[in-house]
């Protein structure tokens, strides 16, 4: 298992999100291809080197062209721009997601309806492109390095006021406050805006805290800020790394099937523990074509698993159980995923244990390419590997060739590594 871990020494914009990722490899281009299939005008993307405090870093403008008409969009005239493109499903979920939260946040500092809350900056062209592109890049991100969690290790927000639509606000402005409840911050040691609302939003979407979990990193992408701040370097940093639990066994060797080092079994009889999170609802009154839509909500939150099963209630009625593993710190945010997106009077929680298999990821070489295999060992010290889903139906969609035929390629080049 891979994290991308997002490091706030001096806040966090969605520009400055998109520049970590453009340093971290992840093509401009390709955002912009994306981008390109969404109902938007008048705006240029580029990229400049920079540096803040001698930290090498990449800025992404978003470069207006044509000044838009002052318009007010409303959350539905948002999702309806996204919607309207081309986006991977992953990606346009996500920005879906960030834009919700936005407008929950804003409605909530407000306290009206969800339904009359206008954005006025982040409603904007170029905010838009910021999370649409943030999106993109971090999906784009996500499949070249096989990540599946997201953390934050630090935040620090401004202190003093700024402009908004509605006047003078405090720093944080009250939507971001609300976007980062949960989570650890800084203030800094002087004025300025330091977390804007896309950022708050970008990360109350995707990352949770990082806390004193150990982790191993293996690159990092720098993205600047526009201003330059006395008391820190305006970057934003984006760490790919590898969790202390996949490490533990990271280095034992792939055993034979039949036989094992006494020694290597004895390290790995002691399987991981963990508390998980399990919610669990019956529901008998929603159309059918719903659920596909209520299980990527869930996912994009950041269920561990989501799984339907049919049951029947009392007096007979057909209905679907609906059972999600999460991390337990997520539960109840997953709850109210649920009461939010499905017909669902109420949610069950309950907290079990889960015994893992540890498990590490490699990289094989095929004829089709590098292929991402993920190896757990069993109790007793002997291994089993599987080709990564993902991973093969890239390969298989760029050569044009039956996934089956990449995955047969990938665990022959797992028995035979010279292959």
């Amino acid at each position: 298992m891979k994290w991308l871990v997002f490091d706030c020494p001096s806040g966090i914009a969605g520009d400055m999100t998109l520049g970590a990722l453009v340093d971290l490899g992840v093509p401009l281009d390709a955002i912009q291809e994306a981008l390109a299939t969404l109902p938007l005008q008048g705006y240029r993307l580029r990229q400049s080197a920079e540096t803040r405090n001698g930290i090498a870093a990449t800025q992404v403008h978003v470069d207006i062209e044509t000044a838009e008409p002052h318009t007010h969009r409303h959350l539905h005239d948002v999702l309806g721009i996204l919607r309207a493109g081309k986006l991977p499903d992953r990606a346009l979920a996500w920005a879906c997601d960030t834009f919700e939260r936005l407008a929950h946040a804003e409605a909530t500092v407000h306290r009206i309806p969800v339904d009359h809350v206008h954005f006025h900056e982040v409603g904007a062209v170029d905010a838009i492109v910021d999370i649409a592109g943030a999106c993109m890049g971090l999906h784009l991100l996500s499949e070249q390095h096989g990540i599946e969690a997201f953390r934050v290790a630090q935040i620090r927000v401004g202190r003093g006021v700024t402009r908004a639509e509605h006047g003078r606000l405090p720093v944080p402005p009250p939507a971001a406050l609300h976007l980062l409840q949960g989570f650890p911050i800084q203030w800094s040691a002087t004025d300025g805006e330091r977390v804007t609302p896309t950022g708050a939003a970008l990360l109350a979407t995707f990352a949770k805290p990082l806390g004193d979990a150990p982790i191993r990193v293996e690159v990092a992408g720098y993205g600047a800020g526009t201003f330059r701040f006395p008391d820190a370097p305006n970057v934003v940093r984006l760490l790919v790394c590898t969790p202390d639990s996949t490490l533990r066994n990271a280095f034992l060797p792939a055993l034979p099937q039949a036989a094992a080092d006494p020694s290597v079994v004895q390290a790995a009889e002691s399987s991981p523990r963990a508390q998980v999170g399990v919610l669990t609802t019956t529901i008998d009154d929603m159309i059918p074509e719903f659920y596909a839509h209520v299980m990527d909500k869930l996912f994009v939150a950041g269920a561990l698993d989501v799984y339907f099963t049919p049951i029947t209630m009392k007096k007979g009625r057909p209905a679907t159980q609906v059972t999600v593993i999460c991390e337990t710190d997520d539960a109840h945010r997953l709850a109210d995923v649920l009461l939010q997106e499905s017909s669902t009077l109420g949610v069950r929680i309950a907290n079990e244990e889960r015994v893992e298999l540890p498990r590490r990821l490699a990289s094989v070489q095929t004829r089709f390419g590098a292929i991402t295999v993920k190896t757990a060992i069993r109790p007793d010290g002997t291994s089993r590997s599987v080709p990564e889903y993902e991973s093969v139906r890239r390969a298989a969609e760029a050569a044009g060739v039956p996934l089956a035929d990449v995955y047969g390629a990938a665990m022959a080049a797992e028995e035979r590594p010279d292959a």
